[in-house]
């Protein structure tokens, strides 16, 4: 995540590029007095850190249930012989 320092004033008069800044994944670093103080990151950044996205898991479920992948009754015998099963070939390195 690249990061941009501005101050609490430059923050305050420049608010809207900010936001569009953060939206494209930059996180803007807010200082006062040259120190920081609070940091703008994208709403889906924000999610990322604090957890409250769905687990891979969940997500996968979710998605599975949307396109209704159950009532295809697809299992692993109709996968069978698709994959090649020999060791490959001799490769020296």
């Amino acid at each position: 995540m690249t990061s941009t320092k501005v101050s609490v004033a430059e923050a305050r008069q420049h608010f809207a590029r900010l936001i569009k800044r953060a939206e494209q994944g930059k996180a803007i670093e807010i200082t006062r007095r040259g120190e920081p103080v609070a940091v703008l990151v994208s709403a889906a950044e924000y999610s990322a850190f604090t957890g409250e996205r769905p687990s891979f898991v969940d997500a996968t479920r979710l998605v599975r249930e949307r396109l209704g992948v159950d009532a295809l009754e697809i299992g692993d015998a109709d996968f069978e012989g698709l994959r090649e099963q020999s060791p490959g070939r001799d490769v020296s390195l």
